[in-house]
């Protein structure tokens, strides 16, 4: 074998280890959507949302996370699963005078159109003090 190969195959070892000691993108995803999930409460109808999404954050293809203000977070749920959701950089929520309504209002991106079939309220105060904690172990 030349240098170059052994080199390469050195590479490749310390890759794949590298990739085997860190959680993946999948992994890390799944914690956060449940720690989501055990911080949301009942269902609700719709949201107020004043001044509209602050901030979002997508936790699989079926569910996202809106800000509506610093400490108002919702968990929405589609009806079918999003294409790609995961992978947007941007998404526009639907609304009527300002208010978000799981029975009338969609999540769009590219040329999907994404209807909702659960909003939850998340106790965002709550889920940072767990994550908080969590870094404290």
């Amino acid at each position: 074998m030349d240098l170059r190969t052994t080199l390469a195959g050195a590479g490749l070892v310390l890759t794949l280890a590298a990739c085997a000691a860190s959680p993946s993108y999948l992994e890390r995803q799944d914690v956060e959507l449940a720690r989501f999930e055990k911080h949301a409460g009942e269902p609700i109808e719709r949201i107020k949302a004043f001044r509209g999404v602050d901030q979002w954050q997508a936790l699989s293809s079926l569910k996202l996370v809106i800000w509506t203000g610093v400490s108002r977070a919702y968990l929405l749920t589609m009806r079918a699963p999003c294409t790609g959701l995961e992978f947007q950089k941007a998404i526009a929520v639907t609304s009527s005078n300002n208010i978000i309504d799981v029975h009338f209002d969609t999540v769009r991106f590219e040329q999907q159109v994404c209807y909702l079939s659960e909003i939850r309220p998340v106790d965002y105060k709550a889920l940072q003090q767990e994550r908080r904690d969590h870094k404290d172990l």
